[in-house]
């Protein structure tokens, strides 16, 4: 198997837990990070949350929940499913 050199690369649909702990770490949110890989969050389950998972599903604080939903989450599924549909 390939190893990733920059952690989470690629599509998110491939991500593992430590490559979206990685991802969230990287973008300024290391504490929240720890709260995906308590819930178990990989890349297919990132890509199927929805916006109240984020807010109360990761008990996470509300202001950094919104700007990973808002800024990450929705971003991210955005470009998938825009990539996937053909």
């Amino acid at each position: 198997s390939e190893t990733k050199s920059e952690g989470a690369s690629g599509s998110p649909v491939d991500w593992t837990v430590s490559d979206v702990v990685s991802y969230f770490t990287a973008a300024g949110f290391p504490e929240q990070a720890a709260a995906f890989r308590t819930q178990e969050i990989d890349g297919k389950s990132l890509l199927l949350m929805q916006r109240n998972d984020v807010l109360t599903g990761l008990s996470i604080r509300l202001g950094p929940a919104l700007k990973i939903y808002e800024r990450h989450v929705k971003v991210l599924q955005k470009t998938h499913f825009e990539d996937d549909d053909c």
